[in-house]
C-alpha cells in the first residue's frame, strides 16, 4: 500500500489528465479497428479464421477494459499530483491502478500468444515448430504465476493494497517492482524473438528478395513493441514512487503505446490479403473509367468469312467450299467436346482431367515434384476460383510437399498468411 505523500510538490497543483484521456480513447480505436480489419479480411477474402485471430480478440477486449479503468482514474486525480487529493480519492485511484495492471499483463500476453500462433502457420518444419510452442507455454505460465503474485501481494485480505486500514501485510515497494520488471523482460525478450522468427521462416522461401523484405518488415513490427517495453522497464521506477498520480504518467505513456504497437504488429501482416484485394479492385475500376466501358474480347474466327471464288475459274470455287465446311466441322467437334461429360472419355484421361480440371496452365503443372521415375506426383487438393478476389482455381501440394522455411513454396505462404 503506497501512503499518500505529505510534501507539496514544487510544480504545484498541475491537470495532466486531457492527455491521458486523449491517448488511452486513441489507443483503444486503433486496437479495435485494426482487429475488425483482421476479422473483415480473414472472414471475407481469406474465408478462414484461426486460433491466432480469437487470442488477438481477447486482446483486444483487454483495451475498452483499460480505457474504462484509467477513466475512473482520471476521476479520482491521475494526473494531478497525490499531494492534492483526498484520501477517498487516492484510495479508490490505487484500487483500480491495481486492476489495470492486471488487465495490461493479460493483454501483452495474448497479444504475444496470437503472435507466435500466426508463426505456427505459416511454418510446418519441426525446428520451428518446437521453439513456437515452447515459447507460448513460456507466456501463459508465466503471465499466471506473475498475475497470482500481483492479486496475492497483501495477505490475508487483499484489500490492503488499496485500503491502508485493512488489516494484513504486503509486499514492499522493491517486490512490486520486481514483479513488474520479470513481465517486462519476458515481454521483451519474446517481442525480438519473435520479430526475428520470419527471417528464419522466409530465408529460403523462393521469392523475390523485395517480396521476402517486405514480408520480414512486416512481421517484424515487434521490435518497436520491444524497444518500448524496455524504455517503460527503465522507467518502472514511477510506478513505486511517493506520487503514483503524478509521477508515473511518463511510464504510463510507454505503457499503453506499447500494447498498442503489440497488435499493430500481430494485425498488420494478416491484412496483406485484404489490401491485394483492394489494389486489385481499386485499379480494375480505375481501368474501367479510364477506358468508358469493359470491351469483350472476341474471337478472331467469327469474324472469318470465305473469301469470294472466282467467276473464271470453278474449281477453286469448289476448294473453297469444301475449306469452308471443314473448318466449320472442326469447330462444332471443338465446341462438342467442351460440353461431353467426364464419363464419355477413358478412365485413365478421365482421372487426369478431375486432377488437373480444364483452365490450369501448364505452369501449375509443373510446381508439382516428381518421383524417382520422372513422373509427376499429382496429389494435392483443387481450390476453386473465387471471382470476388479474381483468383483462378489452382492446386496447392500437400503441407508435406510445401516445406514452408525449408527451401520451397512461396505460394504456400501466401495461402497461409
Amino acid at each position: 500500500m503506497v501512503s499518500q505523500p505529505t510534501v507539496p510538490p514544487p510544480e504545484g497543483d498541475k491537470n495532466a489528465s486531457a492527455g491521458l484521456l486523449a491517448t488511452t480513447i486513441l489507443v483503444t480505436v486503433i486496437s479495435v479497428v485494426l482487429v475488425g480489419l483482421r476479422f473483415v479480411t480473414r472472414i471475407w477474402i481469406v474465408k478462414r479464421v484461426g486460433w491466432d485471430d480469437w487470442t488477438i480478440l481477447f486482446a483486444c477486449l483487454g483495451h475498452p477494459i483499460g480505457m474504462a479503468l484509467v477513466i475512473v482514474q482520471l476521476h479520482y486525480g491521475l494526473g494531478r499530483p497525490a499531494y492534492y487529493l483526498t484520501p477517498h480519492q487516492f484510495q479508490e485511484f490505487s484500487k483500480y491502478a491495481y486492476g489495470e495492471w492486471l488487465q495490461t499483463f493479460a493483454t501483452l500476453m495474448f497479444t504475444k500468444v496470437s503472435i507466435c500462433l500466426f508463426l505456427l502457420r505459416i511454418t510446418i518444419t519441426k525446428a520451428f515448430i518446437r521453439p513456437l510452442q515452447a515459447a507460448i507455454i513460456i507466456l501463459v505460465v508465466s503471465n499466471i504465476i506473475l498475475s497470482l503474485l500481483w492479486i496475492l501481494q497483501c495477505t490475508p485480505h487483499l484489500d490492503k493494497a488499496w485500503n491502508d486500514k485493512s488489516a494484513g501485510k504486503c509486499f514492499s515497494k522493491g517486490q512490486l517492482e520486481r514483479i513488474i520488471i520479470s513481465q517486462a523482460i519476458i515481454s521483451i525478450i519474446s517481442d525480438f524473438f519473435l520479430s526475428a522468427f520470419p527471417i528464419l521462416i522466409l530465408r529460403k522461401v523462393q521469392i523475390s528478395f523485395r517480396s521476402k523484405l517486405g514480408l520480414c518488415a512486416l512481421m517484424g513490427l515487434g521490435v518497436i513493441t520491444g524497444s518500448l517495453s524496455l524504455v517503460r522497464t527503465v522507467l518502472n521506477w514511477q510506478n513505486e514512487t511517493d506520487d503514483p498520480t503524478w509521477a508515473s504518467i511518463p511510464n504510463w505513456y510507454w505503457r499503453s503505446w506499447e500494447v498498442v504497437f503489440g497488435i499493430v504488429a500481430a494485425c498488420i501482416p494478416t491484412l496483406r490479403p485484404g489490401y491485394k484485394w483492394l489494389v486489385g479492385e481499386v485499379r480494375t475500376r480505375f481501368t474501367k473509367m479510364r477506358s468508358g466501358q469493359t470491351k469483350m474480347v472476341e474471337d478472331p474466327r467469327s469474324k472469318w468469312s470465305a473469301p469470294k471464288p472466282s467467276a473464271s475459274d470453278p474449281s477453286k470455287s469448289s476448294r473453297v467450299k469444301k475449306m469452308t465446311e471443314t473448318s466449320m466441322n472442326r469447330r462444332s467437334v471443338t465446341h462438342e467436346e467442351d460440353i461431353l461429360p467426364l464419363q464419355n472419355f477413358e478412365p485413365s484421361i478421365r482421372a487426369s482431367m478431375e486432377r488437373y480440371p480444364r483452365g490450369d496452365d501448364d505452369y501449375s503443372r509443373a510446381q508439382y515434384p516428381r518421383d524417382e521415375h520422372g513422373h509427376e506426383r499429382r496429389h494435392g487438393l483443387h481450390i476453386p476460383g473465387d471471382m470476388s478476389t479474381n483468383r483462378p482455381g489452382h492446386f496447392k501440394r500437400l503441407d508435406s510437399e510445401a516445406k514452408i522455411g525449408g527451401g520451397h513454396g512461396a505460394e504456400e505462404v501466401e495461402d497461409r498468411i
